[in-house]
């Protein structure tokens, strides 16, 4: 069950990411016409945020490709740090 609750996961992550990738894309420009000076500063603030998620969500995505590889190949890997 852990294995299917982790699929499940990685495939809302995906619904999600898309629905949200959709709607920034329809309503950037729109966005950018009526924020207010405080909005716009929020929104940079979130997307930095979002671009530390994304970047620990690589991070995440390689360790977990080496480590199916290292599975499949046999071995034990033991999973690195990531500080």
């Amino acid at each position: 069950m852990p294995a299917q609750n982790f699929l499940d996961n990685l495939e809302n992550l995906r619904v999600v990411t898309s629905t949200a990738l959709e709607y920034v894309q329809g309503n950037r420009d729109e966005f950018v016409q009526s924020a207010t000076g405080i909005q716009m500063r929020q929104a940079e603030k979130s997307i930095g945020q979002v671009r530390v998620l994304i970047v620990q969500l690589e991070k995440e995505f390689t360790i977990l490709q080496y480590s199916a590889a290292a599975a499949a190949a046999g071995s034990h890997y033991k999973r690195p740090s990531c500080a």
